[in-house]
Formats: C-alpha cells, sequence, structure tokens
C-alpha cells in the first residue's frame, strides 16, 4: 500500500495515458478516452497520448475536443506518429502468432518513445474507464518498473504445457497486456531499448507483445488488483469455478466495482459493439458512453456545417 505522502509525490509527476491505434478502431478509442475524461477529478494536467494510423483528420480534430466538451481542462488529447524508427529493427518475419498486426508491439516502446513523462499508462481500445485514472497511476511505487492484473484464464487454471509454451519458469505473475502501468525511467534502465528489440527479434511468441512483456519483466511485475483489469463477467467466471474456486471468489469479490472494464472478447466477455443489444450492465455503460461520443460528435458536426 502507498503511503499518503508517495501519493502526494505521484500526483506531482508528469503522467500520460498512450493508446494505440489504426482506421475504424478509433470509434472504440474515441468512447475509451471519453470514459476517461469523465471519471477524471484531478487537479493535475494529465496528458492523453494517441498513436494513430490512417485516422481522418476530421477525426483526430474532434477526439482532440473531448476534454473541452466534457468540460474537463486538466486533460489534454495529443495524437502522434506511430513508433516507426522503433518498428524499422523488427524483423520481418516476426509473427504475433494470433494473427494480430505488428501494431501490437508498439506499446513496448512507448517508455522511449515519450521518455519525457515519469509515468504512462497504456490501454487497450476495448476499454472504459470507470475510476479517476490517477487510482491506477498511484499503483506503483517509485521502485517499480512495470504493473498490470493478472491474465484472468491462467491465474485460475493452467497447464505445465501452457508454462512451458509460454517461455516461462512459471505464471505467477503473468499479466494481461491489455492494462498498463509503466514509469519510464525504471523501464528504460530495466531494458534497454536495444535490448527490447533483441527480445521481440528472438523467436516468434504465442501471445505477441504480451508473451514479451511476461518474459522480458518476469518477476519484475507488480501485480494490480483484479478490478483494474476486469477480462471476465460473472458467467464465464462460473464456468471457472469449479477449477480453482478460491482463485475465483478472489477475483469475484471485485467484480462489481471494476476501475477499468476490458471487453476482451475471450469468449467469456463479449464486446457490445458485436451486437446491437446489450445484456450486461457494463456492456450497457458502453453503450451509453459511445452514444454520449456520437451525440458530441453528430452535435459538432451540425454547427460546423451550419457556418
Amino acid at each position: 500500500m502507498i503511503s499518503k505522502n508517495d501519493k502526494g509525490a505521484n500526483q506531482r509527476m508528469s503522467r500520460a495515458v498512450a493508446f494505440a491505434v489504426k482506421g475504424k478502431h478509433i470509434m472504440l478509442t474515441a468512447t475509451a478516452i471519453n470514459s476517461l475524461i469523465k471519471h477524471y477529478h484531478s487537479q493535475t494536467p494529465l496528458k492523453i497520448v494517441v498513436q494513430s494510423e490512417s485516422i481522418y483528420q476530421a477525426d483526430i480534430d474532434f477526439i482532440r475536443t473531448l476534454p473541452a466538451l466534457n468540460h474537463q481542462p486538466n486533460v489534454s488529447v495529443e495524437f502522434w506518429k506511430p513508433p516507426y524508427d522503433f518498428m524499422k529493427r523488427v524483423s520481418e518475419n516476426f509473427s504475433t502468432g494470433t494473427q494480430l498486426p505488428k501494431m501490437v508491439l508498439w506499446r513496448l516502446f512507448l517508455p522511449y518513445y515519450f521518455s519525457t513523462y515519469d509515468q504512462i499508462v497504456y490501454l487497450d481500445n476495448d476499454v472504459l474507464v470507470t475510476t479517476d485514472i490517477n487510482e491506477l497511476f498511484d499503483q506503483l511505487t517509485e521502485d517499480d518498473v512495470i504493473g498490470g492484473v493478472l491474465d484472468y484464464s491462467n491465474a485460475i487454471y493452467h497447464t505445465p504445457e501452457q508454462v512451458k509454451r509460454f517461455f516461462l519458469p512459471n505464471l505467477s505473475q503473468y499479466i494481461n497486456g491489455g492494462v498498463l502501468v509503466m514509469n519510464t525511467k525504471a523501464y528504460r534502465d530495466f531494458v534497454s531499448a536495444d535490448r527490447m528489440i533483441a527480445q521481440i527479434n528472438k523467436r516468434n511468441y504465442p501471445l505477441g507483445d504480451q508473451s514479451i512483456l511476461n518474459i522480458t519483466f518476469f518477476n519484475h511485475i507488480h501485480v494490480l488488483p483484479w478490478r483494474f483489469n476486469r477480462q471476465f463477467d460473472r458467467q464465464g467466471l462460473k464456468e471457472y469455478e469449479p477449477l480453482n474456486p478460491s482463485r475465483v471468489h478472489e477475483i469475484e469479490s471485485q467484480l462489481d466495482q471494476p476501475g477499468i472494464i476490458h471487453f476482451i472478447h475471450n469468449n467469456h466477455f463479449w464486446s457490445p459493439w458485436k451486437k446491437f443489444s446489450p445484456s450486461t450492465p457494463w456492456e450497457q455503460l458502453w453503450w451509453e458512453t459511445f452514444a454520449d461520443v456520437m451525440h458530441k460528435r453528430v452535435t459538432s458536426s451540425a454547427e460546423q456545417l451550419k457556418q
């Protein structure tokens, strides 16, 4: 637990929340950013940085206005090009093993690319933030390198064959890569950019960036509370309960007060945008947040067309 003095020091640190997006997924990014802004209550300035590719300039211009449209002057949004200089050094033969694009590697380079920030939180686009993001930043002490939430599936149940497949001695700290907190200097000191690229090019990994993070920072990961990366709904947990009742009950105790909801589409937590009718409160919340973004977008467009 972080002391009050530590929290005060942390709040004086320069902090950024990072997203990475290509093409049509910008609609998910806008929804996630809108949820983040709505729940930001601190007076400390916060920067949201978006590494983007193939995005319409009009969409970029609109998303930049979301802090003002939400009456949140302490937040600002910037768009940046992806870390192409680093990506050029990634082997052409690299494969994520999950048929995901190579852009999943962008998050690995954030502490080198945005080195002026003391801390960076990386969020996947398929999330909703339901707490002040500083609560997540504050989980790390100055001595920590990286923090994340255990991957629900592997935390509940895994076999020796899985452990071997992940190239790890054990999965006791195996985190999901969709929500990350990084102390940027500690990250760079622990693994240089050259070493990170060498690790990427060493082999192909079963889960791409997530595998690389867990291998590179093995035994140096600060495990965060379950609520900061809610990856299952209650029904999904029920299916796993016979395998590890105590672990399931531990996760379940934090299920109804999440800090970040991650619609990971793992057959246990469906993506709300895959169907029109929400069937859980969290899907409903996603649609409400998306609808709010679209209302802002339509209103803004109508005003521009009148001019």
